[in-house]
């Protein structure tokens, strides 16, 4: 059954987890992925609900916390009609800009 609510977080963006050395891939992963999902006017309980992820899960991907599995990133790259070559290729431009 999917998750009806969303917990309100306190408000903090991606760039408060940011070190001196620019942000982790894991972070530059979750920058896209979030943004895809805002470019698409979607909440992340509807992309937890459509992907059959929790909402917690969402929330680690999109702020990077830890490392997603190769099947996490597969199901959200299909989910967003991206190809993993492409999200990866993204979040390491990324990377580059912010370094």
């Amino acid at each position: 059954m999917p998750l009806r609510y969303a917990v309100k977080l306190k408000d903090w963006t991606m760039a408060d987890r940011e070190t001196s050395e620019g942000i982790t891939l894991e972070q530059a992963i979750g920058r896209i992925l979030r943004k895809e999902r805002l470019d698409r006017g979607l909440k992340q309980v509807e992309v937890a609900a459509a992907t059959n992820f929790g909402l917690r899960s969402i929330r680690t991907m999109e702020y990077g916390k830890q490392s997603m599995t190769i099947r996490s990133l597969d199901a959200m790259s299909m989910f967003y009609q991206l190809s993993i070559e492409e999200v990866i290729i993204r979040a390491k431009k990324l990377r580059s800009t912010l370094l």
